[in-house]
């Protein structure tokens, strides 16, 4: 996807993606969701910043992966790290050279990176798309809904009788 000097922000004040701290609409969320009012949490984003500000993996479709997280091949473990993990020269190469701590496991680890053309992760994607059935409101924040499937979403909270909210600052 992008190099080591990947960009976050708009404007003239850019931050290099592993220098990136969460913002204060992060830790809104982060609030919101200690507070049970989010219950989930769909990002197209791969900056890793909803982790970082506490937002739980297990509330959450990060679709497009984490430039910070490596997962086992062999047994799914997740490695969460403080720098990019991403390795690879060619977008279709995604093991990291580093392999799972498990003793018994041992497996190779990947990044978790969607390229385009690469297909999302199907258990990943079905989740955001049983909360948005689910969900009786969907908040659509910092994005231009043109990405497919996710700007397929909120639309199906509407059609299950939810609220749609689009804040597009």
């Amino acid at each position: 996807m992008g190099s080591h000097n990947q960009s976050v922000g708009k404007g003239l004040a850019k931050t290099k993606i592993q220098k990136a701290h969460p913002s204060k609409t992060h830790m809104g969320l982060v609030e919101l969701a200690d507070k049970g009012y989010l219950k989930y949490l769909v990002s197209q984003n791969i900056d890793g910043l909803h982790r970082k500000s506490g937002i739980k993996p297990e509330i959450m479709s990060e679709l497009h992966g984490n430039t910070n997280l490596e997962v086992c091949e062999k047994c799914g473990q997740e490695y969460m790290r403080d720098h990019r993990v991403r390795t690879a020269k060619v977008n279709t190469e995604h093991r990291t050279g580093r392999r799972c701590d498990k003793n018994w496991c041992n497996g190779h680890l990947k990044d978790t990176i969607i390229n385009f053309k690469e297909r999302l992760d199907h258990k990943i994607l079905m989740r955001g798309i049983n909360n948005h059935s689910q969900a009786d409101l969907c908040l659509c924040m910092g994005s231009s809904l043109r990405v497919s499937p996710a700007n397929e979403m909120p639309c199906m909270t509407v059609e299950n009788g939810g609220s749609l909210v689009i804040c597009n600052l």
